[in-house]
Parts: C-alpha cells; structure tokens; sequence
C-alpha cells in the first residue's frame, strides 16, 4: 500500500501545479488587462484588449495544459512540448496576420500592440512557472 501512495503522490502534485500554474497565468493576464484598461485609448479600447487578451489566454492555456499533460516517455515528452510551442506562438501570429489583413479597425485601435505585450508577459510568466515547478532531475541545480 505504501508504494502504490508513493506513485500517484508524484502524478497528484504534478495535476495540482498544472492547475496552479493554469491560475497564475489567469492571473498574470488579469493584471494586465486591468492595466490596459487603466492606461485608456481610444473609443475601441477595451475592444482590442479583449481581443488581444482572449487570444493571448487561448494561446498560454492551451500552450501550458499540453506541456503540462505531456507523457512520462522522453520521446512523446518532447514532442508534445513542441506542440505545445507551436499553439503558443501559432494562435498570435495568426491574429496578428488577421488584424493586419482584416481588422484594421482593432489594429488602428491599438490590438496589435498588446497582443504583443500579453504575449511576452505570458511567456515570462510561463517560464517562469516551468523552472518552478520542473521535476527532480539527476542533474538539477536544486541539489
């Protein structure tokens, strides 16, 4: 019995820090958003931080849950962190080539700018939460 506890002890804490790390990034973007809004612009304002908040939060969420979720064996390991890459910067890019092709009314509003600055500050956050919350590894500096 003492060792089956041991094995899910290391899968439990890993679900908690997911759903930890899942709120910080909320947070973060939180803060942000109050910030932008705070700082004011023009009439479509509060349209393009949504904007650039809803697409900044898709991006970082999906980005940490995949990399988060990703199996215990190296190989699968580092693919899904790659996937988990590719859905952080793919989701901004994207709507950054919308608003300059389409959404010129947002980009004029200033969306362009901060889903830039949301999408650094979420990276940040999230490597921030990946050194963090990285396991005990042979070779840790944590020793």
């Amino acid at each position: 019995m003492a060792q089956h506890s041991s094995i899910e002890q290391p899968d439990r804490d890993r679900r908690r820090g997911t759903w930890i790390g899942a709120g910080a990034l909320i947070g973060v973007l939180l803060a942000a958003v109050a910030i932008a809004l705070a700082i004011g612009g023009g009439p479509r304002w509060p349209e393009a931080v949504a904007f650039a908040a809803g697409v900044s939060l898709f991006a970082a969420a999906a980005g940490w849950l995949v990399a988060r979720l990703a199996p215990r064996d190296p190989a699968l390991a580092v693919a899904a962190n790659l996937g988990a890459v590719t859905l952080r910067i793919v989701a901004p890019l994207v709507a950054l080539g919308w608003l300059n092709s389409g959404g010129k009314g947002l980009l004029s509003a200033g969306a362009g700018g901060l889903l830039v600055a949301f999408y650094l500050t979420l990276l940040a956050t999230d490597i921030v939460l990946n050194i963090m919350m990285a396991p005990q590894a042979p070779l840790s500096l944590k020793r």
